[in-house]
């Protein structure tokens, strides 16, 4: 049975509506699905209905930027209590510490003329949790700032990547941190609402440490996702290996975003891309 754990849709820093994503996965024979957006609940109801329409099985999700120590980890929560006033309050107060940040470095970037006066109201028309390449297209739209940024890129079909990276990853400017939550404040969380927490493709854009997932594994968590896009073949043995060492559940998703805009080639995860549920070790205790 083929399954993705994770999902990204517009109300964070995907392209597509829930009920869109949730069509696409149909199209490619998904039967239990979760929409994971970055510290938001916004799309699941869409995204429940559509994927009851479709037959698909919707399994509540969610990805959290949260920290231990001084390093970022990235969580995925599932069949947590939707309309939980707790997980709300968590949230909302995660959605306004980082609005808060976002503006101030947007400020910083307008002082060094990186972008036009007053970009930073741009991050009022958000409601929900602001992506930084939602934010960029909406910072794209005020007058005078793609040619700003074409002009230092020197390049007039830069990539969204080469953009953010300016704006958001300037040594000279002070690179924009996201605004994350104390690890264990989630676990303690976790413990008292239910749930499964998976540490999330663990592999992306760095080696997998055992030590981490032995000190995740302590901590709480329940599970690794092992079938990512983001993995190469090596970090997949790898990850399901301490999977198995650890007794994780080993979960499955293509992080799926959007699809590029080419004439030919690969215009998703989905052209070389699948997970069968049963090649996860203990994945029932999530998908049921």
């Amino acid at each position: 049975m083929l399954i993705d754990l994770q999902i990204h849709s517009i109300y964070s820093d995907g392209y597509l509506t829930p009920t869109a994503v949730a069509k696409f996965l149909a199209q490619q024979g998904v039967k239990v699905a979760s929409l994971t957006d970055h510290n938001t609940l916004a799309g699941w109801p869409e995204f429940y209905q559509a994927c009851q329409k479709l037959k698909i099985k919707p399994i509540p999700g969610i990805e959290l930027y949260t920290r231990l120590n001084n390093q970022q980890i990235n969580l995925l929560w599932y069949n947590l209590p939707i309309g939980d006033q707790q997980v709300a309050k968590l949230l909302l107060t995660s959605q306004r510490h980082w609005k808060v940040r976002l503006k101030q470095h947007l400020q910083k970037l307008v002082k060094a003329k990186l972008l036009v006066k007053d970009s930073h109201r741009v991050v009022e028309k958000f409601t929900n949790f602001i992506p930084t390449n939602g934010l960029l297209d909406a910072l794209l739209l005020v007058p005078g700032n793609r040619e700003i940024i074409v002009e230092r890129l020197d390049d007039s079909r830069f990539r969204e990547e080469e953009a953010i990276g300016l704006l958001f990853g300037n040594k000279k400017i002070g690179r924009l941190r996201l605004s994350c939550i104390d690890i264990n404040r989630v676990i303690k969380l976790r413990r008292e609402l239910g749930g499964q927490l998976v540490f999330c493709h663990p592999a992306k854009g760095r080696s997998i440490k055992r030590s981490l997932v032995h000190r995740l594994k302590n901590l709480g968590i329940d599970g690794i996702e092992v079938l990512s896009p983001h993995h190469s073949l090596g970090a997949i043995m790898y990850a399901q290996d301490l999977a198995k060492r650890y007794n994780l559940i080993i979960t499955a998703g293509s992080d799926f975003h959007r699809f590029e805009e080419v004439s030919c080639g690969l215009k998703s995860a989905y052209d070389y891309w699948q997970a069968d549920s049963q090649d996860l070790q203990r994945i029932n205790e999530i998908i049921g």
